[in-house]
Protein backbone atom coordinates (compact mmCIF):
# COMPACT_ATOMS: atom_id res chain seq x y z
CA UNK A 1 0.00 0.00 0.00
CA UNK A 2 2.76 2.36 1.06
CA UNK A 3 4.79 1.40 -2.01
CA UNK A 4 1.89 2.17 -4.32
CA UNK A 5 1.38 5.54 -2.63
CA UNK A 6 5.08 6.31 -2.90
CA UNK A 7 5.04 5.42 -6.57
CA UNK A 8 2.06 7.70 -7.10
CA UNK A 9 3.86 10.47 -5.22
CA UNK A 10 6.96 10.27 -7.40
CA UNK A 11 4.86 10.06 -10.55
CA UNK A 12 2.95 13.19 -9.54
CA UNK A 13 6.23 14.91 -8.66
CA UNK A 14 7.68 14.02 -12.05
CA UNK A 15 4.60 15.38 -13.85
CA UNK A 16 4.77 18.57 -11.83
CA UNK A 17 8.45 18.95 -12.69
CA UNK A 18 7.68 18.49 -16.39
CA UNK A 19 4.92 21.04 -16.20
CA UNK A 20 7.21 23.49 -14.42
CA UNK A 21 9.98 22.95 -16.96
CA UNK A 22 7.51 23.39 -19.81
CA UNK A 23 6.19 26.57 -18.21
CA UNK A 24 9.70 27.96 -17.83
CA UNK A 25 10.46 27.16 -21.47
CA UNK A 26 7.31 28.98 -22.52
CA UNK A 27 8.19 31.92 -20.30
CA UNK A 28 11.69 31.97 -21.79
CA UNK A 29 10.30 32.53 -25.29
CA UNK A 30 10.77 36.14 -26.37
CA UNK A 31 8.64 38.17 -28.75
CA UNK A 32 9.71 41.29 -30.61
CA UNK A 33 7.03 43.33 -32.35
CA UNK A 34 7.07 45.94 -35.09
CA UNK A 35 4.79 48.16 -37.15
CA UNK A 36 5.44 48.15 -40.90
CA UNK A 37 6.85 51.52 -41.92
CA UNK A 38 7.59 50.68 -45.58
CA UNK A 39 6.20 48.07 -47.96
CA UNK A 40 7.57 48.35 -51.49
CA UNK A 41 8.31 46.43 -54.63
CA UNK A 42 11.73 44.83 -54.10
CA UNK A 43 13.52 46.73 -56.86
CA UNK A 44 17.01 45.78 -58.03
CA UNK A 45 18.05 48.10 -60.85
CA UNK A 46 21.57 48.18 -62.22
CA UNK A 47 23.34 49.08 -65.44
CA UNK A 48 22.57 46.62 -68.20
CA UNK A 49 19.49 44.94 -66.72
CA UNK A 50 17.27 46.56 -69.39
CA UNK A 51 19.31 46.01 -72.57
CA UNK A 52 16.41 47.08 -74.79
CA UNK A 53 16.18 50.38 -72.95
CA UNK A 54 13.85 52.01 -70.44
CA UNK A 55 10.19 52.09 -71.44
CA UNK A 56 9.03 55.39 -72.94
CA UNK A 57 7.16 57.86 -70.77
CA UNK A 58 3.38 58.09 -71.32
CA UNK A 59 3.50 60.88 -73.91
CA UNK A 60 5.75 58.75 -76.13
CA UNK A 61 3.62 55.69 -75.42
CA UNK A 62 0.57 57.71 -76.46
CA UNK A 63 2.24 58.36 -79.81
CA UNK A 64 2.97 54.66 -80.33
CA UNK A 65 -0.54 53.56 -79.33
CA UNK A 66 -2.34 56.25 -81.31
CA UNK A 67 -0.28 55.37 -84.35
CA UNK A 68 -1.19 51.70 -83.87
CA UNK A 69 -4.91 52.54 -84.13
CA UNK A 70 -4.32 54.40 -87.39
CA UNK A 71 -4.28 58.10 -86.47
CA UNK A 72 -2.09 60.30 -88.73
CA UNK A 73 1.07 61.81 -87.25
CA UNK A 74 -0.13 65.42 -87.46
CA UNK A 75 -3.26 64.59 -85.46
CA UNK A 76 -1.20 62.56 -82.96
CA UNK A 77 1.18 65.45 -82.34
CA UNK A 78 -1.73 67.81 -81.85
CA UNK A 79 -3.23 65.46 -79.25
CA UNK A 80 0.00 64.68 -77.43
CA UNK A 81 1.06 68.31 -77.50
CA UNK A 82 -2.08 69.14 -75.56
CA UNK A 83 -1.27 66.82 -72.65
CA UNK A 84 0.76 69.56 -70.94
CA UNK A 85 2.00 67.45 -68.04
CA UNK A 86 -1.45 66.06 -67.27
CA UNK A 87 -3.24 69.44 -67.40
CA UNK A 88 -4.93 68.69 -70.70
CA UNK A 89 -8.08 70.15 -72.22
CA UNK A 90 -11.21 67.99 -71.81
CA UNK A 91 -11.11 67.17 -75.51
CA UNK A 92 -7.50 65.92 -75.39
CA UNK A 93 -8.10 63.98 -72.17
CA UNK A 94 -11.22 62.37 -73.62
CA UNK A 95 -9.34 61.31 -76.76
CA UNK A 96 -6.54 59.67 -74.79
CA UNK A 97 -8.74 58.07 -72.15
CA UNK A 98 -10.81 56.56 -74.97
CA UNK A 99 -7.91 55.54 -77.21
CA UNK A 100 -9.04 51.89 -77.20
CA UNK A 101 -10.89 50.56 -80.21
CA UNK A 102 -13.54 47.84 -80.54
CA UNK A 103 -15.19 47.39 -83.92
CA UNK A 104 -13.89 50.84 -84.77
CA UNK A 105 -15.56 52.51 -81.79
CA UNK A 106 -13.59 54.39 -79.08
CA UNK A 107 -13.26 52.50 -75.77
CA UNK A 108 -12.01 53.55 -72.32
CA UNK A 109 -8.39 52.40 -72.18
CA UNK A 110 -8.47 51.95 -68.41
CA UNK A 111 -11.73 50.03 -68.18
CA UNK A 112 -11.00 47.95 -71.29
CA UNK A 113 -7.17 47.85 -71.65
CA UNK A 114 -7.32 44.96 -74.09
CA UNK A 115 -8.84 47.33 -76.67
CA UNK A 116 -5.48 49.12 -76.82
CA UNK A 117 -2.89 47.22 -78.91
CA UNK A 118 -0.01 45.61 -77.03
CA UNK A 119 2.94 47.65 -78.25
CA UNK A 120 5.34 45.73 -76.02
CA UNK A 121 6.98 46.90 -72.78
CA UNK A 122 10.72 46.36 -72.53
CA UNK A 123 11.36 43.70 -69.91
CA UNK A 124 14.09 43.18 -67.33
CA UNK A 125 16.65 40.73 -68.72
CA UNK A 126 19.34 41.05 -66.08
CA UNK A 127 20.60 38.13 -64.02
CA UNK A 128 19.69 39.35 -60.53
CA UNK A 129 16.39 40.08 -58.81
CA UNK A 130 15.12 39.76 -55.25
CA UNK A 131 12.80 36.93 -54.36
CA UNK A 132 12.58 33.18 -53.92
CA UNK A 133 12.45 30.00 -55.96
CA UNK A 134 8.72 29.51 -55.54
CA UNK A 135 8.20 26.55 -57.87
CA UNK A 136 11.42 24.61 -57.21
CA UNK A 137 12.56 24.95 -60.82
CA UNK A 138 15.34 26.80 -62.63
CA UNK A 139 14.45 28.16 -66.07
CA UNK A 140 15.55 30.90 -68.44
CA UNK A 141 12.92 33.23 -66.96
CA UNK A 142 14.32 32.91 -63.43
CA UNK A 143 16.77 35.15 -61.58
CA UNK A 144 19.46 34.85 -58.95
CA UNK A 145 18.90 36.70 -55.67
CA UNK A 146 21.69 39.30 -55.29
CA UNK A 147 21.95 38.79 -51.51
CA UNK A 148 21.45 35.06 -50.93
CA UNK A 149 22.48 33.93 -54.44
CA UNK A 150 19.55 31.52 -54.47
CA UNK A 151 18.94 30.50 -58.06
CA UNK A 152 15.62 29.90 -59.79
CA UNK A 153 14.13 33.07 -58.28
CA UNK A 154 10.59 33.77 -59.52
CA UNK A 155 9.81 37.48 -59.79
CA UNK A 156 7.88 38.05 -62.98
CA UNK A 157 6.35 41.26 -61.65
CA UNK A 158 9.83 42.75 -61.70
CA UNK A 159 10.44 41.38 -65.21
CA UNK A 160 7.19 42.91 -66.47
CA UNK A 161 7.53 46.45 -65.10
CA UNK A 162 11.10 46.85 -63.85
CA UNK A 163 12.16 48.75 -66.98
CA UNK A 164 9.71 51.57 -66.25
CA UNK A 165 11.56 54.62 -64.94
CA UNK A 166 9.27 54.97 -61.92
CA UNK A 167 9.96 51.35 -60.87
CA UNK A 168 13.73 51.70 -60.93
CA UNK A 169 15.37 51.40 -57.54
CA UNK A 170 17.65 49.43 -55.25
CA UNK A 171 17.67 48.21 -51.67
CA UNK A 172 18.48 51.73 -50.49
CA UNK A 173 16.83 53.79 -53.24
CA UNK A 174 13.08 53.27 -53.16
CA UNK A 175 11.16 53.05 -56.47
CA UNK A 176 9.08 56.19 -57.04
CA UNK A 177 5.79 54.51 -57.96
CA UNK A 178 5.52 52.35 -54.86
CA UNK A 179 7.03 54.99 -52.56
CA UNK A 180 4.37 57.50 -53.52
CA UNK A 181 1.50 55.04 -53.14
CA UNK A 182 2.73 53.79 -49.77
CA UNK A 183 3.51 57.27 -48.46
CA UNK A 184 0.00 58.46 -49.30
CA UNK A 185 -1.86 55.42 -48.07
CA UNK A 186 -0.19 54.44 -44.83
CA UNK A 187 -1.74 57.52 -43.19
CA UNK A 188 -5.26 56.23 -43.88
CA UNK A 189 -5.02 52.44 -44.02
CA UNK A 190 -4.87 50.20 -40.93
CA UNK A 191 -1.30 49.55 -39.86
CA UNK A 192 0.37 46.23 -40.64
CA UNK A 193 2.16 44.52 -37.76
CA UNK A 194 4.94 41.96 -37.38
CA UNK A 195 5.56 39.87 -34.24
CA UNK A 196 8.56 37.51 -34.11
CA UNK A 197 8.80 34.86 -31.37
CA UNK A 198 11.83 32.70 -30.57
CA UNK A 199 13.26 30.93 -27.55
CA UNK A 200 16.54 32.83 -27.95
CA UNK A 201 17.26 35.39 -30.67
CA UNK A 202 21.01 34.92 -30.15
CA UNK A 203 20.92 31.21 -31.03
CA UNK A 204 19.89 29.15 -34.03
CA UNK A 205 16.48 27.55 -33.75
CA UNK A 206 12.80 27.73 -34.55
CA UNK A 207 10.97 31.01 -35.01
CA UNK A 208 7.37 32.07 -35.47
CA UNK A 209 6.50 35.19 -37.46
CA UNK A 210 3.00 36.63 -37.15
CA UNK A 211 1.69 39.21 -39.59
CA UNK A 212 -1.37 41.16 -38.49
CA UNK A 213 -3.64 43.98 -39.50
CA UNK A 214 -4.10 46.56 -36.73
CA UNK A 215 -7.19 48.45 -35.68
CA UNK A 216 -5.20 51.70 -35.61
CA UNK A 217 -3.35 53.67 -38.25
CA UNK A 218 0.28 54.70 -37.90
CA UNK A 219 1.15 58.04 -36.35
CA UNK A 220 4.05 60.33 -37.28
CA UNK A 221 6.80 61.91 -35.26
CA UNK A 222 8.03 65.51 -35.60
CA UNK A 223 10.18 64.54 -38.60
CA UNK A 224 7.30 62.90 -40.45
CA UNK A 225 8.56 59.36 -39.86
CA UNK A 226 6.35 56.60 -38.50
CA UNK A 227 6.45 56.91 -34.72
CA UNK A 228 8.31 54.12 -32.93
CA UNK A 229 7.15 52.35 -29.76
CA UNK A 230 3.47 53.04 -30.42
CA UNK A 231 0.82 50.57 -29.25
CA UNK A 232 -1.43 48.77 -31.73
CA UNK A 233 -4.34 46.41 -31.20
CA UNK A 234 -4.58 43.36 -33.43
CA UNK A 235 -7.73 43.25 -35.55
CA UNK A 236 -9.62 40.23 -34.18
CA UNK A 237 -10.83 39.24 -37.66
CA UNK A 238 -9.01 35.93 -38.32
CA UNK A 239 -8.73 36.73 -42.03
CA UNK A 240 -5.92 39.19 -41.29
CA UNK A 241 -3.96 37.05 -38.83
CA UNK A 242 -1.10 35.10 -40.41
CA UNK A 243 1.29 32.70 -38.69
CA UNK A 244 4.49 31.69 -40.49
CA UNK A 245 6.99 29.16 -39.14
CA UNK A 246 10.69 29.24 -39.89
CA UNK A 247 14.23 29.21 -38.57
CA UNK A 248 16.81 31.59 -37.17
CA UNK A 249 20.37 30.98 -38.29
CA UNK A 250 23.21 33.38 -37.51
CA UNK A 251 20.61 36.01 -36.62
CA UNK A 252 18.80 35.76 -39.97
CA UNK A 253 15.13 34.72 -39.99
CA UNK A 254 14.14 32.46 -42.86
CA UNK A 255 10.64 31.31 -43.82
CA UNK A 256 11.16 28.67 -46.50
CA UNK A 257 8.00 26.59 -46.16
CA UNK A 258 5.22 28.09 -48.30
CA UNK A 259 2.47 29.92 -46.43
CA UNK A 260 -0.53 32.02 -47.33
CA UNK A 261 -0.56 35.70 -46.33
CA UNK A 262 -3.70 37.83 -46.28
CA UNK A 263 -3.72 41.47 -45.19
CA UNK A 264 -6.33 44.15 -45.77
CA UNK A 265 -4.84 47.19 -47.45
CA UNK A 266 -6.16 50.39 -48.96
CA UNK A 267 -8.52 50.78 -51.97
CA UNK A 268 -6.11 53.19 -53.65
CA UNK A 269 -3.22 50.73 -53.42
CA UNK A 270 -3.53 47.01 -52.74
CA UNK A 271 -7.12 46.49 -51.67
CA UNK A 272 -5.96 43.20 -50.15
CA UNK A 273 -2.57 41.54 -50.07
CA UNK A 274 -3.45 37.95 -51.02
CA UNK A 275 -0.20 36.03 -51.36
CA UNK A 276 0.18 32.29 -51.83
CA UNK A 277 3.29 30.10 -51.49
CA UNK A 278 4.78 32.98 -49.53
CA UNK A 279 8.37 32.85 -48.27
CA UNK A 280 10.31 35.46 -46.34
CA UNK A 281 13.67 36.39 -44.93
CA UNK A 282 14.05 39.01 -42.24
CA UNK A 283 16.79 40.52 -40.14
CA UNK A 284 16.46 42.46 -36.88
CA UNK A 285 19.00 45.28 -36.84
CA UNK A 286 20.95 45.40 -33.60
CA UNK A 287 21.72 49.12 -33.96
CA UNK A 288 18.18 50.53 -34.00
CA UNK A 289 15.93 47.53 -33.34
CA UNK A 290 14.21 47.74 -36.74
CA UNK A 291 13.38 44.74 -38.89
CA UNK A 292 13.90 44.53 -42.63
CA UNK A 293 13.65 41.88 -45.29
CA UNK A 294 11.90 40.45 -48.31
CA UNK A 295 8.47 38.81 -48.58
CA UNK A 296 7.76 36.96 -51.80
CA UNK A 297 5.08 34.78 -53.34
CA UNK A 298 2.31 34.76 -55.92
CA UNK A 299 -0.37 37.46 -56.01
CA UNK A 300 -3.30 37.97 -58.43
CA UNK A 301 -1.91 40.06 -61.25
CA UNK A 302 -5.15 41.98 -61.73
CA UNK A 303 -4.76 43.23 -58.13
CA UNK A 304 -1.39 44.61 -59.16
CA UNK A 305 -2.92 46.28 -62.19
CA UNK A 306 -5.46 47.98 -59.92
CA UNK A 307 -2.59 49.92 -58.30
CA UNK A 308 -1.96 51.65 -61.61
CA UNK A 309 -5.43 51.74 -63.11
CA UNK A 310 -7.46 52.85 -60.08
CA UNK A 311 -6.82 56.54 -60.71
CA UNK A 312 -6.73 56.27 -64.51
CA UNK A 313 -5.67 59.42 -66.32
CA UNK A 314 -4.05 61.08 -63.31
CA UNK A 315 -1.95 58.04 -62.47
CA UNK A 316 -0.88 57.56 -66.05
CA UNK A 317 0.16 61.13 -66.87
CA UNK A 318 1.63 62.07 -63.47
CA UNK A 319 3.18 58.81 -62.25
CA UNK A 320 4.43 57.69 -65.64
CA UNK A 321 3.12 54.16 -66.18
CA UNK A 322 1.21 53.43 -69.36
CA UNK A 323 -1.77 51.49 -67.97
CA UNK A 324 -2.73 49.41 -71.05
CA UNK A 325 0.96 48.62 -71.48
CA UNK A 326 1.13 47.46 -67.84
CA UNK A 327 -1.96 45.33 -68.39
CA UNK A 328 -0.44 43.53 -71.35
CA UNK A 329 2.94 43.10 -69.62
CA UNK A 330 1.46 41.66 -66.42
CA UNK A 331 -0.84 39.34 -68.34
CA UNK A 332 2.03 38.17 -70.55
CA UNK A 333 4.39 37.43 -67.65
CA UNK A 334 1.88 35.96 -65.18
CA UNK A 335 3.26 32.57 -64.21
CA UNK A 336 0.92 30.70 -61.83
CA UNK A 337 -2.60 29.44 -61.21
CA UNK A 338 -4.00 29.05 -64.74
CA UNK A 339 -7.71 29.60 -65.15
CA UNK A 340 -9.29 26.17 -65.79
CA UNK A 341 -11.42 27.54 -68.63
CA UNK A 342 -9.06 29.88 -70.46
CA UNK A 343 -5.67 28.50 -69.40
CA UNK A 344 -4.52 32.07 -68.71
CA UNK A 345 -2.37 32.45 -65.59
CA UNK A 346 -4.15 34.43 -62.90
CA UNK A 347 -1.21 35.13 -60.57
CA UNK A 348 2.27 36.58 -60.90
CA UNK A 349 5.37 35.95 -58.83
CA UNK A 350 6.72 38.93 -56.95
CA UNK A 351 8.83 40.12 -54.04
CA UNK A 352 8.29 43.05 -51.68
CA UNK A 353 10.73 44.79 -49.39
CA UNK A 354 9.27 45.16 -45.92
CA UNK A 355 10.62 47.41 -43.15
CA UNK A 356 9.29 47.64 -39.59
CA UNK A 357 10.08 49.72 -36.52
CA UNK A 358 9.64 48.67 -32.86
CA UNK A 359 6.08 48.76 -31.58
CA UNK A 360 3.85 47.27 -28.90
CA UNK A 361 1.31 44.81 -30.23
CA UNK A 362 -1.69 43.95 -28.05
CA UNK A 363 -4.51 41.48 -28.55
CA UNK A 364 -8.05 42.52 -27.79
CA UNK A 365 -7.80 40.47 -24.59
CA UNK A 366 -4.95 42.88 -23.61
CA UNK A 367 -2.25 40.23 -23.92
CA UNK A 368 0.86 42.06 -25.15
CA UNK A 369 3.22 40.54 -27.69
Amino acid sequence: MFGRNLSSFWAATALAACALTSGRAALAAETKSFVVSWFLQAANSYDGDCPDGINPLPEDMFRIELRSIGLPDNQIEEIVGGVNGGDATPEVEDTLVNRGRHNGKPMNAYTYPETVPDVGFHEVKGKYAYGFNLDGKETATNYEDPDTHEKGVDNQYWRALGCNINHRGTRTERPAEWSLHWELNRNSMPAWLISVTADDFTKDGDVTVNLYKALERVSRDANGYVRADSTFRIDPDPRWQNTLHGKIKDGAISITQPHEVHLSGDPYMLTDLDMTKAQARLKINADDGTIEGVLGGYIPWRRVLFIYGSSGWNSETMLGTDIPGAYHALKRHADAYPDPKTGMNTAISTAFRIVGIPAYVVRMDAKAE
